[in-house]
């Protein structure tokens, strides 16, 4: 970890992490809109005490970490950061789920050392944050998710030493027609490195841009527009949760990227993800 960090520390790289497709093609990448600009928990980031669900115990899906890939080349090439975030993560009740709002504005969008990804792991009571930085996140198994700016993270991997997996639902589901995890998923862990340590791209020829499991969840027509994806998560407890990204931006700068394929020049509110949830029995 040494040798990432003393790279980072003398600014031989000011990149940072851009978003991604769950697929081997991504609609992710580009800038951010208005043409201009791109306590502890409980170990294992389990998503609540027992990972009863109320449907009974269920077996974990590990419970020891693993040990990252690439260490020290993760560190560099995603510009990871040696201290927390101040981000927070806010949460509401929806009827059997939840809202959360994550504080992924690390600095702004042109900040050549941005803060560290906010981090948070799923619970029965939210989303809770896990006060954790960069290169820590590499051997804690303590959360489940991350994002920075548009990046989102799972705590596997190349992004983490847990089993965390993701899996978009095939087709245009509707996020509260989803009752139960489908058959014919597919999941897939954060791995955005080849054998070799060198960094998989999303496809979007942006230097840089890692092909995480997650991204999938926006594209950019000239802003970062929410593609409605839906996608199932299976925790390191073994159960699974459901989630779509609605936000990037404010609901009025959302909407104008929605319809325009723009956003206003300012007060966009960019980077305060939105995320829709809720467990899966």
């Amino acid at each position: 970890m040494s040798f990432g960090r003393a790279l980072v520390l003398f600014g031989i790289l000011a990149i940072g992490s851009i978003g991604c497709g769950d697929d081997t093609t991504s609609t992710g990448g580009g800038d951010e809109g208005g043409g201009a600009t791109g306590g502890q928990p409980a170990q294992g980031g389990s998503g609540g005490s027992d990972g009863s669900g109320g449907s009974g115990p269920v077996e974990p899906a590990c419970t020891e970490p693993t040990a990252v890939r690439c260490e020290d080349q993760v560190i560099l090439g995603m510009n990871l950061q040696s201290e927390p975030a101040p981000g927070g993560i806010e949460t509401t009740a929806e009827g059997d789920g939840f809202v959360s709002v994550i504080d992924a504005t690390a600095g702004g969008a042109f900040a050549t050392t941005p803060d560290s990804y906010t981090y948070g792991r799923f619970t029965d009571t939210g989303l809770e944050k896990v006060s954790i930085s960069d290169e820590d996140s590499l051997t804690s198994m303590d959360w489940d998710i991350a994002f920075r700016r548009y990046v989102g993270r799972i705590n596997s991997g190349n992004s983490g030493p847990s089993c965390v997996a993701a899996a978009r639902v095939p087709g245009a589901p509707m996020y509260d027609e989803l009752t139960s995890v489908p058959d014919d998923l597919t999941f897939r862990k954060d791995e955005y490195f080849t054998e070799n340590c060198e960094l998989i791209p999303d496809g979007t020829g942006l230097e840089g841009s890692p092909a995480t499991a997650l991204s999938s969840y926006w594209t950019y027509p000239g802003c970062v527009q929410m593609t409605g994806n839906v996608y199932v998560v299976q925790l390191a407890s073994g159960r699974h949760v459901k989630l779509t990204v609605t936000n990037f931006y404010n609901d009025e700068s959302q909407e104008q990227c929605q319809t325009q394929g723009t956003v206003p020049m300012q007060d966009t509110g960019s980077a305060n993800i939105r995320i829709r949830w809720a467990f899966l029995p």
